[in-house]
């Protein structure tokens, strides 16, 4: 594994930029998450409630804190990502890269096409809109997953690859018109409470992942 590494320049620099944005993700935590944020989050993912958390696993954790960090709003309206971008900015070129693509990042709900082992890739079709396919670049997905699955996810889009935000919700191919019904469906109710019902779903039908 590591010698596909070093003779990689893309997965080199796409495990770079990995390490980087889970560091990024700390700080922006430390500064801005506090446990009034958090209970938000818990409390509409049924997370928890009144001070306590019930987390079933690591996952769990992976989508309370992506939730927290990008769906929950503070006072001024903006989430926990773009406070930090505004108030403390990127601590270098990386990192201000990642900050700018964070901020434009949304969840969407794609179907994969193809898996690029090799390559640890995962060529995605839009399930929403005819927008250009996806190329997702994730080591641990890529030799998990197979093609005509579903996934609901945040794309981190970057100059080289895009990396997901450290979640996602995968489902079986059968449930693919009912997860764009709800989509939809869900479109009227904004993006937070439709990644909280995504996430239920994917608790009640999902398959089970491992984000890292």
């Amino acid at each position: 594994m590591a010698w596909f590494f070093k003779t990689d320049p893309t997965l080199t620099e796409y495990q770079k930029f990995r390490k980087i944005g889970r560091d990024l993700n700390h700080k922006i935590i430390d500064a801005y998450i506090n446990e009034t944020i958090l209970a938000k989050a818990a409390k509409m993912l049924r997370l928890g409630q009144k001070g306590q958390l019930f987390l079933d696993s690591e996952s769990d954790l992976s989508v309370l804190m992506d939730f927290a960090l990008y769906e929950i709003r503070h006072h001024d309206g903006r989430n926990s990502v773009e406070k930090y971008a505004e108030t403390k900015g990127g601590a270098d070129v990386i990192e201000r890269e990642l900050l700018a693509a964070m901020i434009q990042a949304q969840t969407g709900l794609y179907k994969i096409k193809q898996v690029l082992r090799d390559k640890r890739q995962i060529v995605l079709e839009n399930m929403i809109t005819s927008e250009a396919p996806t190329v997702l670049t994730d080591v641990n997905f890529s030799q998990m997953m197979v093609s005509e699955l579903c996934i609901f996810f945040r794309p981190i889009s970057l100059s080289r690859f895009t990396m997901t935000s450290g979640m996602a919700f995968v489902f079986p191919s059968k449930l693919e018109q009912q997860l764009q019904m709800d989509w939809k469906r869900l479109e009227i109710k904004g993006n937070a409470e439709r990644y909280a019902r995504f996430f239920k779903k994917s608790r009640q039908s999902g398959i089970e992942t491992i984000y890292a």
